[in-house]
């Protein structure tokens, strides 16, 4: 790492490029493979049974998202492969009805439906091929002809062919429900990193509070931040390029395209689930309509297209 001032967080397979400069942490967990990441706890108060506590929320909300495999508790893909209503754990019933909501938030290139598109086009590219037309198509009728239906006492139900992901959001419902626990604990002082895309600050433990951050593919954007929640959307790791098109795993719901408008947005904000998919929704806005949703949802951004940065809002304290 070129500035010693930083903590690079890129010791690990999976964790996010974001490097913070944090100072010494009293108490401190790693949780491996939890949202496909691996999850850094640091805490400058509080004690280990808070990190246990934290340690219990991360795998259980993974349990719960994920849309590949059965688990102990009816999850995802239980809901994904049931005709029937199923019943969930209120947490999940809570993600799913917000996932549904962020379209009227802003996030309009969001979609908890994309599930089977989703996974056909990481298969395309994961074979360095992209994605037949006809294949698009077919997903993009499925979902437009598919429903999420949330019944009385935690009852879910799916129609239709497409398949939920809620992949771009519950990272950031994670570190939600996190912030939730540390406020009523009377833990100010923290981070919360759950992988690549989201990020929960409270404060550090220098003088002023603020935690240095950083981003390695990006070594020109460092900035400022204490008490909010970091969203990052990018291309720099899961995508790839094939015949000189950059193809992302961040998918278009609406065209069922895998080219991005940029390289990567990073979303600060006061709501962890909303910047998580505002974030992922920005990778196909255009830069006025991102200062609306800005102005709007009263959230920050930064836009990177090229390496360069394109846009960042002017209050975000630049250093």
């Amino acid at each position: 790492m070129k500035f010693n001032k930083f903590l690079t967080l890129l010791t690990i397979p999976f964790i996010s490029s974001c490097s913070i400069n944090h100072g010494p942490a009293f108490y401190s967990r790693t949780i491996p493979y939890v949202f496909n990441a691996f999850v850094d706890i640091l805490l400058y108060e509080g004690s280990n049974q808070n990190l246990d506590d934290l340690e219990d929320m991360m795998t259980s909300l993974d349990i719960l998202t994920d849309n590949y495999k059965s688990r102990p508790k009816n999850n995802v893909y239980t809901i994904n492969n049931s005709s029937d209503d199923v019943l969930v754990d209120s947490s999940l019933y809570d993600l799913i009805k917000k996932a549904k909501e962020v379209k009227n938030l802003g996030a309009t290139y969001f979609n908890p439906l994309l599930g089977s598109l989703n996974k056909k086009w990481k298969e395309a590219l994961e074979k360095s091929e992209v994605l037949d037309s006809e294949v698009i198509n077919t997903e993009l009728e499925k979902i437009n002809n598919s429903s999420i239906e949330l019944k009385e006492n935690n009852y879910v139900y799916k129609s239709g062919e497409a398949e939920i992901d809620l992949g771009g959001i519950a990272k950031g419902y994670a570190t939600d429900l996190a912030y939730d626990y540390l406020k009523k604990a009377g833990i100010n002082k923290y981070m919360i990193n759950t992988g690549r895309s989201s990020v929960l600050l409270g404060e550090s433990n220098e003088s002023d509070g603020y935690f240095r951050v950083n981003f390695e593919e990006y070594p020109n954007i460092k900035f400022r931040a204490k008490n909010c929640f970091i969203s990052t959307s990018g291309n720099a790791v899961q995508g790839k390029e094939i015949g000189g098109v950059k193809y992302s795993h961040i998918i278009n719901p609406i065209t069922g395209s895998a080219i991005n408008n940029y390289d990567c947005v990073v979303v600060l904000s006061n709501v962890g689930y909303l910047g998580d998919a505002l974030s992922t929704s920005m990778m196909f806005n255009t830069i006025d309509e991102i200062k609306e949703i800005e102005t709007n949802q009263k959230v920050k951004c930064i836009v990177i297209k090229d390496s360069q940065i394109q846009y960042i809002n002017s209050w975000i304290e630049v250093i």
